[in-house]
C-alpha cells in the first residue's frame, strides 16, 4: 500500500504516512509524478501516475492522479477517482482516507454538469447508453456527472436505430435528455457494393513493338556506318594532303588532277557519313515514336472476394 504526501498549492494532500525508497516499477513512476506534480507538469505527471496505477493499484496513487486530473480540469474523471478511493478506503478499514476522498469528490461536484437520462425502453437487450464516451448502467433514469461543454449521450442496441443527442451543459446545471423507444424499423441497413470493375492498361501492342526494334537497330546500323564513313574520308583526306599531289598551303591544299581527284573521293565519303547519320536519327526517331504510340490492351480488374479468399480477377484483350 503506497502512503505518500502530495501537495498542491502548498496544503498536504492526499496521504500522511511516508513513502519507502521505491524498489518497483509502479514506485518509480509514482515518485516521477510526484515529481512532475510538484513542478506544475500535470499532464506529465497524471501519465505517470496512470502507469503506476495500472502496475499496481493503491488508494495513494489513485488519490494523487485524482488531483492531478482535478488541476488539469478533467472533473468528471477525478470525481470517479475520488470515489473510487474512497471505496477502497472503506474497504480497508481507513475512514480518514475515505473521509478526505469524499470530500474532495464533493468539492467537485458543483464544477460539473449533472446529466439525468431518461430511458423509454431500458430492457433492450444489448443496450449500451454512452456519455461522452463513457458507457452507464441502463435504466429507466440515468443520472451522471460530466465536465462542462458539448456533452453527446448516444443510445446503441443490436437491430435498431442510433439514437444521438448533443447539448451543451455549464458548471452546476443540469441537463434532461429522454432516450426514446429505438425503433427496428429505421435501422440503417447495411448495403453491399458490388465490386467496382478498373480498365488499366495492358501490354503495348506487339506488332507495333516489334516495328519500334527493328527501326532502332537499323538508326543503330546506321549511325554506326556513319561514324566509319567519317573516320575512313578523314583519314583519307589527311594522306592525299600530305602526299606526293597536294601541298598545303597557307587558308587550305593545292592539288594536281589526281590529288583533286583523291580529295573529291574523301569528301564524297563524308558526305555518305552525314547522310548515313541522318538516317539513324531518323529510324531512331521514328522507333520512338511507333513504340510510344502503340496502343495498349485495355485490361479489366475487379476485385473479389469469398470466405476464404481475397483477390483480383483479370480480364481483357492482349
Amino acid at each position: 500500500m503506497r502512503f505518500v504526501p502530495s501537495i498542491t498549492c502548498g496544503v498536504l494532500l492526499l496521504t500522511t504516512a511516508v513513502h519507502a525508497q521505491p524498489t518497483s516499477d509502479a514506485d518509480r513512476l509514482f515518485e516521477e509524478g510526484r515529481t512532475l506534480a510538484k513542478a506544475g507538469k500535470y499532464v506529465e505527471a497524471c501519465d505517470r501516475f496512470a502507469k503506476s496505477l495500472a502496475i499496481e493499484r493503491t488508494i495513494g496513487t489513485e488519490l494523487n492522479l485524482a488531483d492531478c486530473q482535478e488541476q488539469l480540469g478533467h472533473f468528471r474523471e477525478a470525481w470517479g477517482l475520488f470515489i473510487a478511493a474512497a471505496g477502497e478506503a472503506e474497504a480497508n478499514s481507513e475512514p480518514k482516507r475515505a473521509s478526505f476522498a469524499r470530500e474532495r469528490a464533493a468539492t467537485l461536484e458543483p464544477k460539473m454538469t449533472t446529466m439525468v437520462v431518461k430511458v423509454a425502453q431500458p430492457d433492450i437487450p444489448g443496450l449500451v447508453i454512452t456519455i461522452n464516451g463513457r458507457a452507464t448502467t441502463p435504466a429507466a433514469e440515468i443520472r451522471e456527472h460530466a465536465d462542462p461543454g458539448t456533452i453527446d449521450v448516444i443510445a446503441t442496441a443490436p437491430n435498431v436505430q442510433v439514437f444521438k443527442k448533443s447539448d451543451t451543459g455549464g458548471s452546476g446545471a443540469t441537463l434532461e435528455v429522454d432516450v426514446p423507444v429505438l425503433d427496428p424499423s429505421r435501422v440503417q441497413q447495411h448495403v453491399v457494393e458490388p465490386p467496382q470493375k478498373v480498365l488499366v492498361d495492358g501490354e503495348r501492342e506487339p506488332g507495333r513493338v516489334h516495328l519500334a526494334y527493328g527501326l532502332a537497330a537499323g538508326g543503330g546500323v546506321a549511325l554506326g556506318a556513319s561514324i566509319a564513313l567519317t573516320l575512313v574520308a578523314r583519314n583519307h583526306y589527311n594522306t592525299v594532303a600530305d602526299g606526293a599531289d597536294c601541298d598545303r598551303v597557307a587558308g587550305g591544299i593545292t592539288c594536281n588532277d589526281a590529288g583533286t581527284r583523291q580529295i573529291h573521293d574523301a569528301q564524297r565519303l563524308a558526305d555518305y557519313g552525314t547522310i548515313s547519320a541522318i538516317g539513324g536519327v531518323l529510324l531512331v526517331g521514328g522507333a520512338a515514336f511507333a513504340y510510344f504510340t502503340a496502343p495498349r490492351a485495355q485490361i479489366q480488374v475487379t476485385p473479389t472476394a469469398t470466405a476464404q479468399t481475397v483477390g483480383l480477377s483479370v480480364s481483357g484483350a492482349f
